[in-house]
């Protein structure tokens, strides 16, 4: 597994997965590029990371009507060739942590239930996190398009429906459905272009990163799940004739499994 000479974006790349792929990707020589809103959790990835050379941090975002000009002055004089996007829609993340508020998916009344909505407040809310992917992928695709060789663009989603204790919010839940149809969506126009020299897959997780500390005393590991998703990514990026377009990780021992297939 080599990306040795490779530059790839994470987009998510500074929570507790988007960190982990991160890592995997620079462990296998890849140039890694993330960026961030918050230079504090751009300064804490670096610092996590031990500042690795190989790392650029970039204090911009990726929303509507700035993507366009983080991307151009990122890669001004650089060659992209992978783009790996967290989705970042975790069942198993805390109020704090679910991306729809980070989005601010209501603006200025926190969590609402769907029938408390207005439907111009579901309209806005129901397709913010795929918007910001769309927004990131229409700047970050024409680029990996003109890069040397066979591209990857690879969307890492969180599984949806049916969790246990409710600890989803419901816009986070039709957020990911709707991230889901982009990923297909883009999957779809990439194999029918006659020119497309992209690939397009997806990472579908649907266990906890976060486990239990009941689960973690029954059984104990010497790596977190997430290192074990980023190798994957790592893997999977650095092997282009697979023909998988989705991964779904829907247990423990599949993530073990997918990882000892790709990150050998």
């Amino acid at each position: 597994m080599s990306l040795v000479g490779k530059t790839c974006w994470v987009v998510g790349g500074v929570g507790v997965v988007g960190k982990s792929i991160t890592r995997s990707l620079l462990r296998a020589g890849a140039t890694v590029i993330v960026n961030s809103r918050s230079s504090s959790r751009l300064d804490s990835l670096v610092a996590d990371l031990e500042n690795p050379e190989r790392l650029v941090a970039v204090h911009g975002s990726l929303l509507p009507g700035k993507a366009t000009k983080t991307v151009s002055e990122t890669l001004r004089d650089t060659t992209l060739d992978h783009v790996v996007a967290h989705g970042a829609v975790r069942w198993w993340a805390s109020d704090k942590g679910d991306e729809t508020f980070s989005l601010d998916i209501v603006p200025g009344r926190g969590r609402r239930f769907l029938e408390a909505m207005t439907p111009e407040e579901f309209s806005y809310s129901s397709s913010q996190l795929a918007t910001f992917h769309f927004s990131a992928a229409q700047s970050l695709l024409p680029r990996v398009q003109f890069s040397n060789g066979k591209g990857t663009y690879t969307f890492v989603t969180g599984d949806g429906s049916g969790k246990p204790g409710g600890r989803r919010s419901t816009m986070a839940e039709i957020n990911s459905y709707h991230l889901w149809g982009l990923a297909a969506a883009m999957r779809s126009e990439m194999a029918m272009s006659d020119t497309n020299n992209v690939l397009v897959r997806e990472i579908r997780i649907g266990i906890s990163m976060n486990r239990a500390e009941e689960e973690i005393a029954h059984d104990p590991r010497e790596r977190r799940l997430s290192e074990d998703t980023g190798d994957i990514c790592a893997g999977l990026i650095s092997n282009p004739n697979t023909s998988e377009e989705v991964l779904n990780i829907d247990s423990v021992e599949k993530l073990i499994s997918l990882r000892q297939e790709y990150a050998a």
